[in-house]
């Protein structure tokens, strides 16, 4: 329950730093009207804790023993199902705006997904680097 808890932890870590930086450029480009009120910001923080979480703990499939391609697929696969549903749950993926909008917001959102996915593997490959390094000097 400790491991859950630490991953839901470090994928709500994540999700809070995306999400600041995708309300910071909106509230640049769209003023006002992005979050209408404070219940919309508040569902909009609950989403974003919530598609952490569920990416958190998704990644616990790192640590089996299965292929590695299909770990990504079942980490990235339950991660951006989750995330699209409760994006159109909360508005984010405005189904009204037809379908066209509808795919860029979500291609816009899997590549959010991917970029910070490549950036917690680059940072745990350094960390795996620095301590095999010390681990060779101490020797």
């Amino acid at each position: 329950m400790k491991k859950v808890i630490r991953a839901a932890w470090e994928g709500m870590r994540t999700s809070a730093i995306v999400f600041m930086i995708y309300c910071i450029i909106l509230g640049l480009r769209d003023g006002r009207e992005v979050f209408a009120n404070g219940t919309g910001m508040a569902l909009s923080c609950i989403a974003a804790f919530a598609i952490g979480a569920i990416f958190g703990i998704a990644s616990l499939v790192y640590g089996t023993e299965l292929p590695t391609w299909l770990k990504v697929l079942i980490h990235m696969g339950v991660g951006i199902a989750a995330m699209l549903a409760i994006s159109v749950a909360v508005g984010w993926i405005d189904l009204d705006r037809g379908w066209k909008a509808c795919l860029i917001f979500a291609g816009i959102e899997i590549a959010v997904a991917f970029i910070a996915w490549a950036f917690d593997c680059l940072s745990i490959k350094n960390l795996a680097k620095k301590m095999n390094e010390r681990i060779a000097n101490r020797g």
